[in-house]
C-alpha cells in the first residue's frame, strides 16, 4: 500500500516577541494558527515547537508536511546586535580602505554624534591584492600569485571565520574573485568564503565591499542555524524542502540561503506585503499603505495598484546592502515598545522593546516596564479574558502597576491619562512615518486605504487613518499571523543581475537582451533545480538606466515585446513621475539588467478561523477621550455584516478597535473594513 501524499503546507514566521504558525491540510481545507513565544538565544527551538504544535493539531507525522517555508530575522539581530563571524577582507591593491570611507553624506545631517558603524573587518585584516580588472571586463592586470599567497598566509595568521574577496569591477569579469575565492577556500577548510560578484554582482564599490563584507559576517552563525533548523525537522519526520523568504519576498532553498544569507535581512515582514494582494482576494487591489504592528517593531509598507516596490539599496544597522529588498520602513513601535519619561520630562514610546523575554508586564513574565501592550490592557482595549494567541493569560493588574510606577506618578498623571498618552505617541510616530514615505511618492495619504495586521495594527488602525485623514482601514483575516500565512502564497523565486553600462541606442538594446537571456538561461537552470517544470517557470525583467551624465539610476519594466521607442518613451515617464522632470533630448545609458525567475504557487491562500470558539458577545469597560464607556465585545465570527463604533472585535490573534465614528464590515471572504460613518 503506498504511502499517502503529503498535503500539510506550514508557514512560520519568527518574530521579535511571537513566533506565528499557519498551517493547511489542502485535502480538507482545515486551517489551523498558532503563536509562540520567540526564544531570541535559540531561535531555532520556537520554529521547531511550533512544528511540532502543528503535527500534533492535525494528528499527521511529518511526512504529511508537503512545503515547509519561514521567515527569519536572524540576521538582521546579529547586524544590529554586532554578533557575528571574525572577518578578514581580501581586495585590490589600493581599496582595502573602501569600507571605512563610505560615501560623503552622514548619517545625521544636524547631529554629529551619530556617526556610521567601525567596518565589520578591521583595517588589520583588510589584506590587498595585485589585480586590475576595467570596467568593460578586460584584464588591465593579472592576479599576482605571490600578493595571494602572502594574503593566505595573513589569513591563517588572523584564524578567521569567514573572508570576503571583493576585487575592483569584479561585477564585470569575476575571473580573478573566482580563482581568489578557490585559492583561500583550499587553504581555509572549514572558513566561510564569498566573493562579491555571486552575492552582490553590480557596480558601486562601497556598497558592494560592504554587503559582501555582512554577508561574511552572519555566514556561519547563520549556517549553523540553517542547518540546526533542518536537523531539528528531519528529525519530526519531514522530509520537504525547507525554504526562507528573502528581503524581497520570494522563497528560495535552505543551501541557497546559507551562501548569500545577507539576502534575508527583511525576510519575515517581506512575505507580508508581497502576498497583501493575494490575501486580500475579496478587495480591490487600490493603492495601500500596510502596516504590521509586531512585539518589537511596526514595518510600513507603500503599495500602487496592489504591488510593492522592490529597491535595490537598504541599510541594515548603519550598513549598506546592495539587494533586492521590498521598500518597507521599520520604526521602534510595536506592542512590546517600552514606554518612559525622558530626563526633560517627555513621554516617549520606543523603539526599546521589552521582546519576548520578559515581555509586556501584562504578560506574567517577568516584565516591569510599561509598554504599548500594558497601555491598551489599561485603556480596556484588551481584555484579560481571552489569552493573547489562545495561550498568554495577561495579568490586567501588572499592566497597571507598571504604567503607574514609570508613566502616571512621573507625569504627575491619572492612570487613564497615562495610558492614553502612550497610545497616542505610538500613533504619532506611526503616523508621522507613514505620511513621509507616501510624500515621497508625490502623494496624498487620504487617497490611500489603510491595512493593519501584526498583533497590535487592527488594535491602533483607525486612529492611525484618522490621524492621517484616510477613510478606509482594511484588516485581513487573521491578521496576527499573516506573514505566516503570506509564506503559503508567496513565489519561489531568484534574483539576478548584470551591470554593463552603454548607451541605450539600438544595440544598446541588442546587448541588452543577450544579457537578458542569460539571466533567463540562470534562472530557469535553479527554478528547474527545485523541481519547478518548465511550463510553469516565468520570468520578470527590469532595467535600471540614467540620462548620461547622471549617478544614479531608475528602474523600468523590460517587456519582451518592447522597441527602443518604448523603452526610451517609459524612461522618460517614470523619471517625470519620480523626480518631477524629464529630459527629452538627453541620452539615456542602460546600466543595470535585472532578471526575476519565479514559479507561483498552485494553491490559493488558506483563509483560517478567527478563533475563540464558545466565546459569546458580551461588554466591556473602556477609556476613550478622557471618559469610560461601555461598548460591545464582539468575537470576529460574530460580527453582523455592519457594526458601528464603539466596538471591539476580538479573535485569537488580534483585537480591532473601531471607534465612534467608524463602522466595520464584514466582506464576503472574512475580510473587515472600518469606515467612517456616514
Amino acid at each position: 500500500m503506498s504511502a499517502p501524499k503529503p498535503t500539510l503546507r506550514i508557514g512560520i514566521d519568527v518574530g521579535g516577541t511571537f513566533t506565528d504558525v499557519v498551517a493547511e491540510d489542502t485535502s480538507s481545507g482545515q486551517v489551523e494558527t498558532f503563536k509562540v513565544r520567540s526564544t531570541p538565544r535559540a531561535p531555532a527551538d520556537a520554529v521547531l515547537s511550533g512544528l511540532a504544535m502543528v503535527l500534533e493539531a492535525f494528528g499527521v507525522p511529518g511526512a504529511a508536511v508537503s512545503f515547509f517555508g519561514h521567515g527569519t530575522t536572524i540576521v538582521t539581530n546579529m547586524a544590529i546586535e554586532r554578533v557575528g563571524a571574525r572577518i578578514a577582507l581580501v581586495t585590490t591593491t589600493g581599496f582595502r580602505d573602501v569600507l571605512a570611507l563610505g560615501r560623503q553624506a552622514r548619517p545625521h545631517v544636524y547631529d554629529y554624534r551619530v556617526t556610521r558603524p567601525e567596518p565589520l573587518a578591521p583595517r588589520s585584516r583588510r589584506l590587498e591584492v595585485r589585480e586590475r580588472i576595467g570596467p568593460d571586463g578586460a584584464v588591465i592586470a593579472p592576479l599576482s600569485r605571490d600578493d595571494l599567497d602572502r594574503a593566505v598566509e595573513a589569513l591563517l595568521a588572523a584564524q578567521v571565520d569567514a573572508v570576503a574577496v571583493c576585487f575592483l569591477h569584479a561585477y564585470a569579469n569575476p575571473c580573478h574573485e573566482q580563482q581568489a575565492a578557490e585559492r583561500i577556500a583550499e587553504a581555509l577548510p572549514g572558513v566561510f568564503v564569498c566573493a562579491s560578484h555571486a552575492v552582490a554582482g553590480e557596480h558601486r564599490e562601497f556598497e558592494r565591499f560592504a554587503t559582501t563584507a555582512l554577508n561574511a559576517f552572519v555566514a556561519p552563525r547563520a549556517g549553523r542555524y540553517f542547518a540546526e533548523l533542518s536537523k531539528g525537522i528531519k528529525q519530526q519526520g519531514v522530509g520537504a524542502q525547507l525554504y526562507t523568504v528573502t528581503s524581497s519576498g520570494a522563497l528560495m532553498d535552505a543551501a541557497s540561503v546559507c551562501a548569500v544569507p545577507v539576502r534575508t535581512s527583511l525576510s519575515g515582514p517581506a512575505a507580508g506585503v508581497s502576498g497583501i494582494a493575494r490575501i486580500l482576494g475579496d478587495v480591490p487591489p487600490d493603492n495601500l499603505v500596510t502596516f504590521d504592528v509586531g512585539g518589537t517593531s511596526t514595518d510600513i509598507a507603500v503599495l500602487e495598484a496592489g504591488a510593492v516596490r522592490v529597491t535595490q539599496h537598504r541599510e541594515v544597522a548603519g550598513h549598506p546592502i546592495l539587494a533586492p529588498t521590498a521598500d518597507i520602513e521599520v520604526i521602534g513601535a510595536g506592542g512590546g515598545s517600552i514606554a518612559s519619561v525622558d530626563a526633560g520630562g517627555a513621554l516617549q514610546v520606543g523603539p526599546q522593546s521589552a521582546g519576548a523575554e520578559p515581555g509586556p508586564a501584562a504578560y506574567g513574565h517577568g516584565g516591569t516596564l510599561a509598554t504599548l501592550t500594558d497601555a491598551a490592557v489599561v485603556l480596556g482595549r484588551i481584555g484579560g479574558d481571552v489569552p493573547l494567541g489562545g495561550r498568554v493569560v495577561l495579568d490586567p493588574q501588572a499592566a497597571r502597576e507598571a504604567v503607574e510606577r514609570h508613566v502616571a506618578q512621573p507625569l504627575s498623571m491619572t492612570l487613564e491619562e497615562a495610558a492614553a498618552g502612550i497610545m497616542e505617541v505610538a500613533v504619532a510616530n506611526i503616523s508621522r512615518t507613514i505620511r513621509s514615505a507616501v510624500t515621497a511618492r508625490g502623494a496624498d495619504a487620504a487617497d490611500f486605504a489603510l491595512v493593519g495586521y501584526g498583533g497590535m495594527g487592527p488594535l491602533l488602525a483607525a486612529d492611525v487613518a484618522e490621524a492621517l485623514g484616510m477613510a478606509r482601514v482594511i484588516i485581513p483575516a487573521s491578521p496576527g499571523t499573516l506573514c505566516a500565512r503570506a509564506l503559503l502564497v508567496s513565489d519561489i523565486a531568484r534574483e539576478d543581475a548584470h551591470t554593463s553600462p552603454r548607451l541605450l541606442d539600438e544595440a544598446g538594446l541588442d546587448a541588452v537582451r543577450r544579457e537578458e537571456a542569460n539571466l533567463r538561461e540562470e534562472g530557469a537552470e535553479w527554478l528547474t533545480g527545485e523541481g519547478i517544470v518548465a511550463q510553469a517557470q516565468q520570468c520578470a525583467v527590469r532595467l535600471d538606466a540614467r540620462y548620461r551624465g547622471q549617478g544614479f539610476e531608475l528602474s523600468i519594466p523590460l517587456l519582451s515585446e518592447d522597441t527602443l521607442a518604448c523603452v526610451h518613451r517609459r524612461f522618460h515617464q517614470t523619471h517625470a513621475r519620480e523626480q518631477g522632470f524629464q529630459l527629452g533630448e538627453r541620452e539615456i545609458e542602460a546600466v543595470t539588467v535585472r532578471v526575476r525567475s519565479f514559479a507561483s504557487p498552485a494553491v490559493g491562500p488558506p483563509v483560517p478561523s478567527p478563533g475563540m470558539d464558545g466565546h459569546e458577545p458580551g461588554t466591556r469597560r473602556v477609556s476613550a477621550g478622557g471618559q469610560g464607556v461601555t461598548v460591545p465585545v464582539i468575537p470576529r465570527a460574530c460580527v453582523a455584516p455592519t457594526l458601528p463604533g464603539p466596538a471591539i472585535i476580538e479573535e485569537a490573534t488580534a483585537t480591532t478597535f473601531v471607534p465612534e465614528g467608524w463602522q466595520a464590515r464584514v466582506l464576503d471572504q472574512g475580510t473587515l473594513t472600518l469606515e467612517r460613518s456616514p
